[in-house]
Formats: C-alpha cells, structure tokens, sequence
C-alpha cells in the first residue's frame, strides 16, 4: 500500500486532540440516561432561533433574480458592498469604499486562512492570539508553519490582553495579532484605551492586526467599538466580521473581510481570485438585507440579556462567581473552589441534564497558566423558557 507524505505543520493539527471529545462522550452517556429532549444544551455555540424573514425572503427572491447571472463576482456585488458600507458608516461612523471590502465565507476559514498569507513559514514568526481565543487563530498559524503565543485573558486584568506581558524575544517575532471584541467567551469588550494600545504596538513593530468584530452587534449595555475608529489603525488592521451570530446565519456561512490599507487586501484578493468562485449570489443578497437591518440586532439582544439575567443568579446560588458579560451570547462562569470545570461540567450534564464546556478544554496553557483552569463556558443559545427549566432544575 503506498504511503502518502502530509505536510509537517498539517500534522500538528491532526495529532492534537479535540478538546470537546470528553465533552461529546459524556453528552451521549446523559442523552442515554435521560433521552436526548431532556437536554438543556448550553454547550455549542450555534443560535438556535430563526434566521430572520427579511433575510429568508431577500434569499427567496434572489433565487429567481440571479438564476442567470453565472459565477458569483468573488469581491462581491453591488449589492452586498453597499449594504456593508452602509453598516459600517451607520454602525462605527466608519466609511469605506466597495473595494476595500470582500465576501467571505463567514470569519472561520478567513481566521484560518490569513496567517498563510502573513507569515514566512518555519522562521519562527509568531502570531499573538487572545486566550482563551478562537481555535482557527491558533489552527492557521501552525498550519503556516509559524508559532502561537497566547494573551491570557485573566479576572486581574478584566479580561484584557497584557500587552506588556509579551517577551521582548516573542514580540520581535510577532507578525500577526488577533484582537476579538467583544471577547469570546468571556463576553468582555476590549476598552477604547487598550484598542490605541494594540494599535501602538502593531504600528512600532510591524504586526497585521486582525480585529475579530463578529459579535460587534450582541451587547447589552455598551456598544463595542470597531478597530477602524481607532486613529491610524487603517494603516495596519484588517477587520472580519460575520452573520452567524449576529443574525442567526450559521447555515448561510458568510461575513467580509475589509482593510484601508490596499497591501493588506491585495494578498486575500489575489488567492479569492485564483482558488475559490466566490460567496454564491444568494447568499450575498442574503446578507445584504441582513446587514440593512436593525431591527433583529436589537430584538436579540434583548433576548439574550433576558437568557443571561436568568441564568447568572441561578448560578451563583450554587457556588460559581460570574462577571456578567458585556457582548456576546457566552457566560464564563468561574465553579466552585473544591471542584474543577470537568466535574462541574459533569456533574450537572450527569445529574440534570445541563451541558456547558470546561473552560480548560478551550484555553491553552501560556506561561504556565491556562486561563480557563477554574471556569466553564455556558452558550445562552436555549430558549427563555429552557433556561428557565435549567434554572429551575439548579435549585
């Protein structure tokens, strides 16, 4: 039987193990137990309410009004590009022009994709990620043959990358570096003061900064910032952002990519150009009347502000503490002290049918401390009315 060769940083990736198997196998021991209708999953973070009409029906005619167009133009319509800018300027008082702007399929495979376009492969070039942080992050550096450095987000610097904390050995590598606000899971939103701070630090050093916006529209109180109303960060920042969450989109897989700076467009233009057909024209109108609409945003956020005021007291009745979320449908919850997240996780998936993830599973161990060591991460993503049959079964 031949033998195939794989790629060196390729098989890194193969070889770790997924951290959500343990969280898999136990799920399945509960659903043998209990059924599965008996449980409440708070585990995957995929919205479980319906895509908005005004983006199924804009889907519904799009059928019918593109049946002749062909291949999808791969830097997007008409369409789709006004919509983002006019979402950009309404939303961030940000203008950008249609050609600072491309369709991607949602954030994940951009996440991936970029630091093989950033990185020299196998130098020892250094990306720096938010931990815990969004694994394509991590996935698409190693893959591209350069080294992950972790910004733990710790509770004793609110939840914010410690600039300062980096070597200066690392930050001479650095080329890359992923900022996400609001965080994911933690839920905070990086302060105005440390988005100048990474700007500073990306401008000095010649780093690409990647500003990870996808939750930019699930707040509750304060409205996140975009990297692009920090001054000077055009010269230096690429901003993604994505539908999934902000309107239930998971299943149409689309978001863009834009950037000021054109030497920053110009390798992820070139590679749409030469290997992908482009985001299909349905889903570009899709998005466009997504992007054109407020009114879901807002209608969300305050049905994941209900979900998160529900369940928070509820879990601090039996032990755990919970800085309350900013952004995001994530609560990162710290267990109780003579437990860890595993047998917090298990306990309540094993006895009453509620599944969240052990925040260690999702974190990577920096400096000798991994963040999510005492937390588990809960996706507010179950209706009012299962939250509230999982508040009720905590007491």
């Amino acid at each position: 039987m031949s033998k195939f060769g794989l790629n060196e940083n390729l098989r890194k990736i193969l070889d770790a193990p997924y951290p959500f198997d343990v969280v898999d196998g136990n799920k399945k021991k509960a659903e043998a137990r209990f059924g599965r209708g008996f449980i409440i999953d708070f585990g995957i973070g995929d919205p479980t309410d319906p895509t908005p009409e005004v983006v199924r029906n804009a889907c519904r005619r799009a059928v019918e009004e593109t049946q002749n167009l062909g291949y999808p133009n791969v830097l997007g319509c008409g369409e789709f590009l006004s919509a983002v800018r006019h979402y950009m300027k309404k939303r961030f008082n940000v203008n950008l022009n249609q050609n600072e702007i491309i369709p991607t399929y949602g954030a994940k495979y951009t996440s991936f994709q970029l630091p093989s376009y950033f990185l020299n492969p196998n130098r020892g070039e250094v990306t720096l990620i938010p931990n815990p942080g969004y694994p394509p992050y991590s996935d698409g550096t190693t893959l591209a043959g350069g080294i992950p450095y972790y910004l733990n987000m710790l509770e004793e610097n609110d939840f914010q990358p410690n600039f300062d904390s980096i070597p200066q050995q690392v930050l001479k590598k650095a080329r890359i570096l992923y900022l996400n606000s609001p965080h994911s899971p933690t839920g905070k939103i990086i302060s105005k003061e440390k988005m100048r701070e990474a700007v500073d630090l990306c401008k000095d050093n010649n780093i690409l900064l990647v500003s990870d916006e996808c939750y930019s529209d699930l707040y509750y109180e304060k409205k996140p910032m975009s990297i692009f109303e920090i001054k000077e960060a055009e010269t230096c920042s690429i901003v993604l952002n994505s539908l999934s969450k902000r309107s239930m989109m998971t299943g149409y897989a689309v978001g863009f990519l834009a950037s000021k700076n054109p030497n920053l467009l110009k390798p992820y233009t070139s590679i749409q150009r030469k290997s992908i057909q482009g985001v299909a024209n349905i889903i570009q109108h899709a998005a466009a009347a997504a992007f054109m609409d407020e009114k879901h945003p807002e209608e969300m956020r305050k049905i994941y502000k209900q979900r998160r005021d529900a369940l928070i007291p509820a879990l601090e009745k039996i032990g755990c503490k919970v800085k309350k979320p900013e952004g995001t449908f994530f609560v990162w919850a710290k267990v109780p002290e003579k437990t860890t997240p595993l047998k917090f996780s298990e306990k309540l998936l094993l006895e009453k049918g509620i599944n969240c993830v052990p925040g260690n599973l999702i974190s990577k161990t920096q400096d000798k401390i991994n963040p999510g060591e005492r937390y588990v991460r809960f996706a507010l993503v179950p209706s009012l009315e299962k939250t509230v049959e999982a508040v009720n079964r905590l007491k």
